[in-house]
């Protein structure tokens, strides 16, 4: 993959990263109508979770870039 790729990956990352964000304010503000913990609970564990899963994709993405880069500054 290159760096282009990559940049192109972190950036969708990034973005969904984002909508995850929103998606739990809005699930925070729906919560203050509904009455049910536990369906509450799940969603809001699942979107931390992919939260979870997107950052550490993003790193290891970051962490590519940073030694390919290294690579160059060092030829």
């Amino acid at each position: 993959m290159s760096d282009q790729e990559r940049l192109s990956t972190l950036r969708s990352y990034a973005w969904t990263l984002e909508l995850l964000g929103e998606a739990l304010v809005q699930h925070d503000e729906m919560l203050e109508c509904e009455h049910n913990p536990r369906l509450s609970f799940r969603n809001t564990a699942g979107i931390h979770q992919a939260i979870r899963i997107i950052s550490r994709l993003a790193s290891e993405q970051c962490g590519k870039v940073m030694e390919q880069a290294g690579r160059a500054s060092t030829d």
